[in-house]
């Protein structure tokens, strides 16, 4: 994996939303998982993920948990690297919606082919629509 520039920093972003609009209750990487981050040829750094209410109308949220998984190289075998729990809210034209941030202690630096992906423990409409965002970029 050549490196750009010494020391090394992040060549460019690896930024793409991605709208979670089904549940996951599998901790173990199984079951749709929605992509988030695929790692660029000289792989990617991520330091956290947000995930932010997408909702079309005015109504109140569940309480969930989101997950934040990590594959393989071979872009398979996920395995659960993160999670946070997401309060209940009800978005409105004067109030935000429920937003949760995971940011991971240490970056994770992953590796040509190995793709970042994220699931919601509960949906039971389009009030339970998120959006998630990774503060990710690629060397």
């Amino acid at each position: 994996m050549p490196a750009n520039t010494t020391p090394i920093f992040v060549l460019q972003g690896n930024i793409k939303p991605a709208r979670i609009a089904a549940a996951n209750t599998a901790s173990d990487g199984s079951g749709a998982l929605v992509t988030l981050v695929t790692a660029g040829t000289a792989g990617a750094r991520v330091d956290g993920v947000r995930f932010r209410n997408s909702q079309v109308t005015a109504t109140t949220t569940s309480a969930q948990v989101h997950r934040i998984f990590l594959s393989d190289t071979a872009g398979t075998n996920h395995r659960l690297i993160g999670e946070v729990a997401t309060a209940t809210a009800t978005r409105s034209l004067t109030t935000v919606g429920a937003t949760s941030i995971f940011t991971f202690d240490q970056p994770i630096i992953m590796l040509s082919g190995q793709i970042m992906s994220v699931v919601q423990s509960i949906y039971t409409g389009v009030g339970d629509q998120f959006d998630a965002c990774a503060f990710a970029g690629d060397y």
